[in-house]
């Protein structure tokens, strides 16, 4: 489990191949295509065949939006019908020619959706404008003046519009030397004639677009008196009306019968376009393709097998081997990506990992360590048997009903789910009430968080101190593993100088820091009995002189080597020169800059405890509604615990999230690799079936 070990390969064919190439590349399955450097040039024939496919997949998906066809299935529909899919089957020799014949099939639905929806837009826009006039002239039916006449008349200016009631006097006062008429339409309209002479004409067009008042204008096709024009736009509208309602019926039905079909043609498109994409620069040589690439180790003498005909050079990468595109000795090396291999229900937990980011190539792999902690973690928090039972039932129906994408989190809600549960029965909780109220069989909890006595509910005092005092004690083994997998990972990568002077002086620290703490407890909160006092420390039971004379030298020796262990090293030429002084200031900086995170990191995980009581709050409050009568407290019951499942789930996702990410995760992992692109397709709606040549 973890990084799987790679093989690079640089395979050398002719161009004039490079298609069928492509296809047993992708055909073989776990094979990552390096990233060229800038500049690199494509090969015209790969880049052309690109090309086409995203030009296809532009034209079916722009049918598909224009048809309001979603690319995926929303989760209500996923959980309420399920997710089944028919695959489209396409059979093609090689990526060319997969490429002619979705493009062959594509092309005539392409072509004939596209002239109906441009008739529909045509007529869409015709329908609008007709709207427009219509809403105009209906203010106006009784005028049948003829707008001709009035534009043809020499010595005077006429304009004829609509204006607001609001904007009359201010308007009548702009042009008080013009003939100004004005009759109401509604109670916010009044219909305008403003006369002025020809060289009047300028000054006042200004003084109405100040009002941005238009002229009442009737297009050329349609007869100029308004009353006229009405009822020829009406008689259009009618007509476009029913052209439109039977566009729309031809859109419905071809879409019925076709919608499947440009799904997968939409898909294959767009597969064939990102893998041509990605091995399409292939050299600087004329004649010859170079594709470089890796693939796992396990699958060697497959690989070497199925290209044996072309001229292969491989070489196994170690997992010590880092290359992120530095430079050594003139060569450039491609970066090294990182193939996860985990086990199915650890798999699962990737989305967690990821999200800080892939591991480098040959860095530890957190996942498996995160498919424990993570749902712990969540258990505790979410911690109710009835709760955790309904999450646990929610990732079940997400795993059986869910895409294939949708699968791993449903595996994960079910391991949260079951760990909620089991926490709500040690704490005798389920659904808020006493779990022996409910289950009879199951009387008395390992911890009583909640007391039930003469009708009340409050928390167990000795129950809380517990459940906080766990919290601390569980983020103390959680940090202690991030600071050791830190130290592993500096020896493991030969860093010995930085794991002496940094990396175990950290995790010693840490260790023997918190012995002194409880030392300190022990002594009653004090230093001056530190040395003297016999009583045994909280949780270890160690005698508090004996401890603190334990944990006090490591602990100096520790903060020693943090500030002076740098500067010794550049004395002793170790490591790159650098100011001495100012490495030992910066060590004194990195010593403060510990204790404070130390204290805060540990502090932060009695959100374990803090969260499991909200959430038991939440529940005590909600439940003093059995008192009211029944029909009013079943509904409020079953409607406030499902929104205390979603408002508390998401904030305990989130919580859990935060206690990864940021107090473990910074302690030994950086997430700054690059994730292994499997190159070939995995497409949901088609089915693509190589046929082989001689």
């Amino acid at each position: 489990m973890g990084v799987q070990e790679l093989v690079k390969a640089n395979l050398i064919v002719p161009r004039s191949t490079l298609p069928q190439v492509i296809t047993d590349l992708t055909e073989f399955d776990t094979f990552h295509v390096s990233e060229k450097k800038e500049g690199t040039p494509s090969d015209p024939q790969i880049d052309s065949l690109s090309l086409q496919a995203y030009k296809l997949f532009l034209d079916i998906d722009d049918i598909l939006k224009a048809l309001n066809v979603q690319s995926e299935i929303g989760l209500i529909e996923t959980l309420t019908k399920g997710v089944k899919v028919e695959k489209e089957k396409f059979k093609a020799s090689d990526w060319a020619d997969f490429i002619s014949r979705i493009e062959a099939e594509g092309k005539p639905l392409v072509e004939e959706f596209k002239a109906i929806l441009n008739e529909r837009n045509d007529l869409q826009k015709k329908i609008s404008d007709n709207v427009v006039l219509k809403e105009t002239f209906d203010l106006l039916p009784q005028l049948s003046v003829d707008l001709n006449v009035i534009g043809r008349l020499r010595r005077f200016h006429i304009i004829l519009s609509i204006i607001s009631v609001k904007d009359m006097q201010e308007l009548s006062r702009s042009i008080p030397e013009d003939i100004f008429l004005s009759t109401p339409i509604d109670s916010e309209r009044n219909a305008i004639v403003v006369a002025t002479s020809k060289e009047g004409a300028e000054r006042v067009d200004k003084v109405l677009r100040s009002f941005e008042v238009r002229p009442l204008e009737i297009p050329e096709r349609l007869p100029q008196s308004p009353a006229e024009a009405l009822k020829v736009i009406n008689q259009e509208l009618e007509g476009q009306n029913l052209r439109l309602q039977e566009l729309n019926q031809m859109l419905d039905a071809n879409l019925k019968r076709s919608e499947r079909k440009l799904v997968s043609l939409r898909e294959g498109a767009k597969t064939a376009y990102d893998i041509l994409t990605e091995v399409k620069k292939a050299g600087d040589l004329k004649r010859f393709a170079v594709i470089t690439g890796f693939y796992p180790t396990t699958r060697d003498v497959e690989f070497k097998q199925k290209f044996s005909r072309w001229l292969l050079f491989t070489e196994k990468v170690e997992l010590a081997e880092r290359h992120h595109g530095s430079e050594e000795s003139g060569k450039t090396h491609p970066v090294v990506p990182t193939l996860l291999k985990n086990r199915p229900l650890i798999k699962s937990f990737e989305n967690i990992t990821l999200n800080q980011g892939p591991p480098k190539y040959g860095e530890v792999d957190p996942t498996p360590l995160v498919m424990l902690t993570f749902p712990i973690f969540y258990g505790i928090m979410f911690g109710d048997f009835g709760h955790g039972v309904v999450l646990m039932l929610f990732g079940l129906l997400l795993y059986a009903r869910g895409s294939s994408s949708l699968k791993p989190w449903g595996i994960m809600l079910t391991v949260a789910g079951l760990s909620a549960a089991v926490v709500g029965l040690l704490i005798g909780e389920v659904f808020g009430f006493a779990v022996g109220e409910l289950i009879p069989v199951y009387q008395h909890p390992v911890l009583e968080l909640v007391e039930r006595l003469h009708g009340t509910t409050t928390f167990n005092t000795e129950a809380v101190t517990t459940i906080l005092q766990a919290s601390i004690i569980i983020g103390i083994i959680h940090l202690t593993i991030g600071f050791g997998l830190d130290v592993f990972k500096a020896v493991r990568d030969k860093e010995y100088v930085e794991a002496v002077i940094e990396k175990i002086p950290t995790l010693l620290m840490y260790l023997f820091g918190i012995i002194f703490a409880l030392a300190f407890i022990g002594a009653g909160n004090s230093f001056a009995g530190l040395l003297t006092k016999t009583n045994p420390i909280p949780l270890l039971g160690l005698p508090v002189s004996q401890a603190a004379i334990i944990s006090l030298p490591v602990i100096l020796v520790s903060v020693v080597t943090i500030i002076i262990g740098k500067p010794v090293a550049i004395i002793l030429k170790k490591v790159p020169k650098d100011s001495i002084a100012m490495s030992v200031v910066m060590g004194i900086v990195e010593f403060l800059i510990r204790v404070v995170e130390f204290l805060a990191n540990t502090m932060s995980y009695t959100r374990l405890g803090i969260l499991l009581l909200v959430h038991a709050a939440l529940l005590m409050v909600l439940n003093r509604a059995v008192s009211l009568p029944l029909p009013v407290a079943v509904p409020m019951l079953v409607i406030f615990n499902i929104m205390i499942m979603m408002l508390e789930g998401l904030i305990v996702y989130i919580q859990d999230l935060r206690l990864h990410l940021y107090e473990w995760f910074t302690k030994f992992y950086a997430g700054t690799g690059t994730m292994f692109r499997r190159l070939k397709p995995h497409p949901v709606h088609l089915d693509i079936e190589w046929e082989k040549k001689e």
